[in-house]
């Protein structure tokens, strides 16, 4: 498959987008699974060369810790720029390229993008600083150290992952923000970091014996962008100008990919959203651990399938890149390579 299917293949992707999923053009593309593309990524040889958190080749880089790109236009623009190295090291490799249909370059895609929801390990050190300075140990305790207004947070100590206490700061969080305005204690504003580094003290610090370890959830963003309709986000947030105007439109705001910063946004601006709520009568939402990832993935993929492109640019970017040097386009230009207005046809051939 030669680099301009590639990348025509990828940009179809997102011109497909309200067909593919099945939903309000508003929203993108979704994937039920982005994990799905991880048999793509192993049957397809990309491990030969590329590791995923250290398992695998060392030629190309761990694909899940480098940026892949903010969205699925901006992956197919570092496939592009890359893929002269990768084919040259498949030679050398005496590898062959693999071919890829639509779904499954889908799949890849996604399973790529979604490497980047899941944070580091947090610093359990800077934890514990941190439950100390964010007034956090004035109501709970950790290990049977701290304040007992709150419940204990041992219980945490289990999960691997922000979702679960993510989930029960906002659905205890009306309560706690009371507590902490009849206390006079601040409420404290997080980051991303702040929230693993707790976590990773939790899980050093808390009492119990034989405690199993309970890792990330895997959210499926298409089920979160449900729940935000369910649950009546959508009344007061929209995406991509579709929904509510109360909040911010939350594709334009473009959130943080990682789990952790997503969580924190939403505690830091909690009050205010249920300040509002309260004067639209809106009940405010609770989410049950597997709801909380599902909408923590669908605002972390909001930025997945970006905006739509500008034509006019388009045609000024094909001329200035040089691409009708080789290609036509609906038979204007070299037909040294396939015509690209075609192209669509044979990557899906």
């Amino acid at each position: 498959m030669n680099r301009v299917a590639i990348l025509i293949m990828i940009l179809l992707l997102v011109i497909s987008a309200s067909a593919v999923d099945g939903h309000d053009p508003a929203f993108p593309t979704l994937p039920e699974n982005p994990l799905e593309g991880a048999r793509v990524f192993d049957q397809k040889g990309c491990g030969k060369c590329h590791a995923i958190w250290g398992s695998g080749g060392t030629l190309g880089p761990d694909l899940a810790t480098v940026e892949q790109g903010r969205s699925v236009v901006e992956f197919a623009g570092v496939l592009w720029n890359h893929s002269p190295k990768m084919m040259e090291a498949m030679e050398e490799m005496k590898i062959s390229r693999p071919k890829l249909t639509p779904e499954e370059m889908a799949a890849l895609t996604a399973y790529l993008f979604y490497l980047n929801f899941f944070d580091k390990p947090g610093d359990a050190t800077r934890g514990q600083r941190l439950v100390s300075n964010k007034g956090c140990i004035k109501c709970h305790s950790v290990g049977g150290r701290g304040g007992k207004i709150g419940p204990a947070l041992d219980k945490y100590g289990h999960y691997i992952s922000p979702i679960f206490l993510s989930t029960a700061m906002w659905n205890h969080g009306a309560k706690m923000a009371e507590k902490m305005r009849e206390r006079r204690i601040p409420r404290p504003q997080l980051t991303g970091p702040d929230i693993a580094d707790i976590l990773a003290y939790i899980n050093g610090a808390a009492k119990g014996e034989g405690r199993h370890v309970i890792h990330m959830l895997a959210g499926s963003p298409k089920r979160g962008s449900e729940l935000f309709r369910e649950k009546k986000c959508v009344v007061c947030h929209s995406v991509r100008g579709k929904g509510g105007t109360v909040g911010p439109d939350l594709a334009e705001k473009r959130l943080p990919k990682k789990a952790n910063a997503v969580a924190a946004i939403m505690w830091n601006h909690a009050p205010k959203m249920w300040a509002k709520m309260a004067e639209r009568e809106i009940p405010v939402p609770t989410f049950a651990d597997s709801e909380m990832a599902d909408i923590i993935a669908y605002l972390s993929f909001l930025v997945y399938s970006d905006e739509p492109g500008n034509p006019v640019r388009g045609k000024q970017v094909v001329r200035q890149k040089g691409c009708l040097h080789c290609h036509s386009i609906k038979g204007r230009g070299v037909e040294e390579g396939p015509d690209l207005a075609a192209e669509e046809e044979e990557v899906n051939s």
